[in-house]
């Protein structure tokens, strides 16, 4: 048995490698999840048209809840430890992202909604590592919520 817990950060893995292997792992949930919610879409006949919005936006949001509560799993077997703590920061880190930084041109290119994501867990993940200073996690937090605070300035 190693010495290591499951709240402790491996000593063997860098907090960079710990954000890379966060971002991958929110990358495969997210393929994985939103493949499901386009069979789910698909198998339900919308091939377009305002009727079927609302089940497509209903069975989105629900593929990216799975996705976010399935990141534990995904983290654990990516050895990003702790876990628990990347995969309930991540959601926080991303909205602060999504409303911040990316504003109005954030509903418009699906394809930031994924890099968005990545990089909320890869930020988490580097931030709940004890081995960063807490001044560089706390400027981090700071300035995440300056992006907040000037992007929902601009709606």
């Amino acid at each position: 048995m190693s010495g290591m817990t499951s709240i402790e950060p491996d000593p063997g893995v860098s907090p960079a490698a710990r954000a890379a292997r966060a971002a991958g792992c929110a990358f495969v949930s997210l393929a994985v999840w939103m493949g499901l919610a386009y069979a789910v879409i698909q198998l339900r006949g919308c091939v377009g048209g305002m009727e079927c919005l609302g089940d497509a936006l209903g069975v989105i949001f629900l593929c990216l809840l799975g996705a976010a509560l399935s990141m534990w799993g995904l983290l654990r077997l990516a050895r990003v430890r702790p876990a628990w703590q990347v995969a309930l920061a991540g959601p926080g880190v991303f909205l602060l992202l999504a409303f911040g930084l990316l504003g109005r041109s954030f509903r418009n290119v699906p394809q930031l909604w994924v890099v968005a994501i990545m990089a909320a867990y890869a930020l988490a993940a580097v931030l709940v590592d004890l081995r960063v200073s807490g001044r560089a996690r706390w400027i981090t937090v700071g300035v995440l919520v300056a992006l907040l605070v000037a992007g929902l300035a601009r709606f």
